[in-house]
């Protein structure tokens, strides 16, 4: 199969992190698959498989007007193109596939910067529901949402998941773990939580649980991992004020060692299409405490204790129960590692390609 990928988003923390363990993954098959990957020539050229892809320059901005009336795939004589984001062009792009992570810019309209780029998202979104032949969600939290937005798109979406980069992994490097607790000053107990700095990630209740946490006289420290996000300056100024650590976003191999130093990894999202850092965390022998919301139940499964995200009592409560319970934390680490198996790339690379060949 000769594959048309999308691969401007390859620098994206999330996006990003598909892209690449995709890609992995089904070029490790033993099939031919002969890719052209599509973006910033300099960016894809430092991806460890751009050796084996062919690379075209594609600089038009996500959710701009050239993006909606280009077509750089044209030409190509592509069996597939493969779009990994809801932003196809107007454009005919035959034997399109898309895959769709989530719907925040739909559900939570504050996560545009502009009243425009909200309307464009819902614009985007439209088209890419009417153009694609097939959808990839990657969870049946977002298959229900796409559907709930668009009915018409029920018969050609299909729910292939995500899985934890197998960098994540328990670490024995004790030098390693030191040389990063030095670094960022991290205290021995932690309580970790890794997610940009926005609305619907909810840190700002979990600062007030991890605050009434400290009050009632537990000795664990809220240390953050992700990117900020300017808009949301209340978010920001509420970090900074607070007691908690905040490390700004960090390298791959570093979050790996913060994981396996972390007492517990809790998530308290309002929203994921997907949910990452808490296979991320289980993979490397790390309790989680996650919230009830969206598709955190459907990746979490019994493998990690479930909260209310709009109840701190309940947040508080719940991740009491792992830091005092030791016979609770070891039954989640074990199961947590069981779990974080489940998933894995090279099936959802074999589940990629199956659908493409169906698309032929």
């Amino acid at each position: 199969m000769r594959i048309g990928f999308d691969a401007r988003m390859i620098g994206h923390p999330g996006i990003g992190r598909y892209i690449r363990n995709l890609l992995n993954g089904l070029l490790s098959t033993e099939e031919a698959i002969e890719f052209v990957l599509y973006g910033d020539p300099a960016r894809l050229k430092e991806y460890s498989g751009a050796e084996r892809c062919a690379i075209r320059e594609y600089a038009a901005p996500i959710y701009s007007v050239k993006e909606l009336l280009s077509n750089p795939f044209a030409g190509e004589g592509f069996d597939i193109v493969h779009i990994p984001h809801f932003n196809v062009p107007f454009t005919r792009i035959d034997n399109l596939v898309v895959t769709i992570h989530d719907l925040i810019y739909l559900k939570f309209p504050g996560t545009q910067r502009t009243l425009l780029k909200g309307m464009a998202a819902h614009v985007a979104f439209d088209n890419t529901i009417k153009k694609a032949k097939r959808i990839i969600a990657v969870s049946e939290n977002t298959k229900k949402d796409i559907i709930e937005k668009s009915p018409a798109a029920e018969g050609k979406i299909d729910v292939i998941y995500e899985a934890a980069d197998p960098l994540f992994r328990p670490v024995d490097d004790e030098a390693g773990k030191k040389q990063v607790r030095d670094k960022y000053n991290l205290p021995e107990e932690i309580i970790l939580c890794v997610g940009s700095l926005r609305m619907h990630k909810n840190i700002e209740r979990l600062i007030d649980c991890c605050a009434r946490l400290r009050a009632r006289g537990l000795g664990h420290k809220l240390v953050l991992v992700g990117r900020e996000d300017p808009k949301e300056a209340s978010i920001i100024k509420k970090v900074k004020t607070s007691d908690c650590i905040y490390l700004g976003e960090v390298g791959a191999e570093e979050l790996v060692l913060i994981y396996n130093l972390a007492g517990l990894l809790v998530m308290p999202s309002l929203y994921e299409g997907f949910g990452l850092p808490p296979l991320e965390a289980m993979a490397c022998a790390t309790p989680v405490a996650a919230s009830s919301a969206a598709s955190l139940p459907e990746v979490v499964g019994d493998a990690g204790v479930l909260f209310d995200p709009y109840d701190v009592k309940d947040m508080e409560e719940k991740i009491c129960s792992v830091l005092h319970n030791e016979e609770l934390r070891k039954n989640l680490i074990n199961k947590g590692m069981k779990r974080a198996e489940h998933f894995s790339w090279q099936k959802t690379a074999f589940q990629t390609k199956t659908l493409w060949a169906q698309c032929l």
